[in-house]
């Protein structure tokens, strides 16, 4: 791990909060966050945006005010949003983890089942410098990422969790998996990695599943990407084959520990780069819909700051 690493003095906090977040208790976990800073001598400005274009125009707003440090109360999503106004302004992100997945604050080793102890992470100011990803759709807008971007199986899943009201955690993704496994089929992909550059390279095969990741994992810890080193400027790429379901079912639980690395039909490569074009699918990146296929999705190097335990 290249890690790059700062200290900054923490004085004011814009905490964005999503209420929904964790089935509901995004405001509970972001009060208790919030009375932690102010302990600390903070000076902590509450923001809930009524929609997440709301959302991200207050934080770019807290952004241009001049905060010290923009925190997120929700999951790897409202982080995702954080990050669309935060990349390369210098301002850090901290994370008070309230959702689904909340890979992103596993990742960053903040501690999930205590909003004060993540709130002590925000006031102690030391800060990661780290990748991100951007993701462009053909005609559409980019869209900025910090974790994983999917598509295939996996962006099939994540739309199903995100349409889901019962369970909640990493639960959450093994129901819907369950759901959207059987039926799902193979889609023929081409994949131009490193478009533009020398040694530019351009793969066709049938693909399942498929990850492009600056971080290790998504979908509730699952290590898609065991090896991924989130500042080395490139991204850890995981697709998956046409392989039988029944050898996939049996497999499926090595991804939580990253052992399915190696396993014939898993291909792993690294790119800065890569173009990803099929038919009637969807990409996902951060737990959110980016835009259907075809999309360009590229390493920003650099551009993210986190505060991060000590």
């Amino acid at each position: 791990m290249n890690a790059r690493l700062s200290d900054r003095r923490i004085r004011t906090v814009a905490l964005l909060t999503n209420p929904a977040a964790g089935g509901g208790r995004g405001d509970r976990v972001s009060d208790r966050a919030a009375a932690r800073l102010r302990s600390h001598g903070l000076e902590v400005h509450a923001l809930r945006g009524a929609s997440a274009q709301e959302s991200l125009d207050l934080a770019r707003q807290a952004i241009a005010d001049g905060v010290d440090a923009l925190a997120v109360c929700g999951g790897d999503g409202m982080v995702s949003l954080a990050v669309q106004a935060q990349a390369f302004s210098g301002v850090p992100i901290g994370i008070i983890p309230a959702g689904t997945g909340n890979d992103l604050a596993r990742e960053y080793g903040v501690p999930l089942d205590s909003p004060e102890a993540a709130a002590d992470v925000i006031a102690a100011g030391r800060v990661e410098q780290v990748d991100l990803g951007r993701a462009t759709p053909d005609g559409g807008a980019p869209h900025l990422f910090a974790s994983v971007l999917c598509a295939g199986l996996d962006s099939a899943v994540n739309r199903r969790v995100n349409e889901m009201t019962i369970l909640g955690g990493p639960l959450r993704y093994v129901l819907a998996s369950i759901i959207e496994f059987p039926t799902y089929r193979p889609r023929r992909f081409r994949m131009t990695f490193d478009a533009g550059v020398a040694g530019e390279e351009t793969v066709e095969t049938e693909v399942l599943l498929s990850a492009f990741a600056i971080t290790r994992s998504y979908g509730g810890d699952m290590r898609i990407a065991p090896d991924a080193d989130r500042s080395d400027g490139l991204f850890d790429v995981c697709y998956v084959g046409r392989i039988s379901k029944l050898r996939l079912a049996w497999h499926f639980r090595r991804i939580y520990t990253g052992t399915h690395v190696g396993l014939r039909g898993v291909t792993m490569r690294r790119c800065r780069s890569v173009r990803i074009e099929a038919q009637d699918v969807e990409a996902f990146a951060d737990g959110d819909a980016v835009a259907p296929l075809p999309v360009t999705v590229e390493v920003l190097e650099g551009a993210g700051l986190f505060l991060v335990p000590r």
